[in-house]
């Protein structure tokens, strides 16, 4: 999603995109709506222009993948919120606005970017190096042997 800012730096999203978690704030309203307030799913589609239609994918998130209700087709941005993976309503980031008299922070260390990481990719870049530690040990090995 593309989160822009108003005026006095209230946050909001100019553009959902495919992939985008969201939630429904109110029931869809209109002969053949079945959407209702709070079923919440993932942007499978985007129409219009700057996206003012959205289909969201239901099963598998807010319903169960077996349910009559699988996909909202056509619902209208300005009934949806974005979503975190449990279906909460997620606040847009604040902006960081510089003032002339505000110091630019300063750019995030190795360190911290790398604390970033999620838990299970961490696991797999520190296993990814012993792998290769013990692979590079192996070939050694042999290669000093006659």
């Amino acid at each position: 999603m593309q989160v822009r800012y108003h005026s006095d730096d209230r946050p909001y999203v100019a553009e959902y995109e495919v992939g985008d978690l969201v939630r429904l704030r109110i029931s869809e309203s209109g002969e053949g709506a079945m959407g209702k307030a709070g079923q919440w799913g993932c942007v499978i589609a985007v129409e219009g222009a700057s996206g003012a239609k959205l289909d969201i994918q239901l099963a598998g998130y807010s319903e169960r993948r077996s349910s009559a209700v699988q996909r909202l087709l056509g619902v209208s941005r300005s009934i949806v919120v974005p979503c975190d993976q449990t279906g909460r309503a997620v606040a847009l980031p604040a902006r960081r606005a510089m003032r002339k008299h505000q110091k630019a922070a300063p750019a995030a260390s190795w360190s911290e970017q790398l604390t970033a990481l999620p838990a299970w990719a961490a696991g797999l870049v520190v296993a990814s190096c012993t792998l290769l530690l013990v692979v590079v040990a192996v070939v050694a090995s042999r290669s000093l042997l006659p």
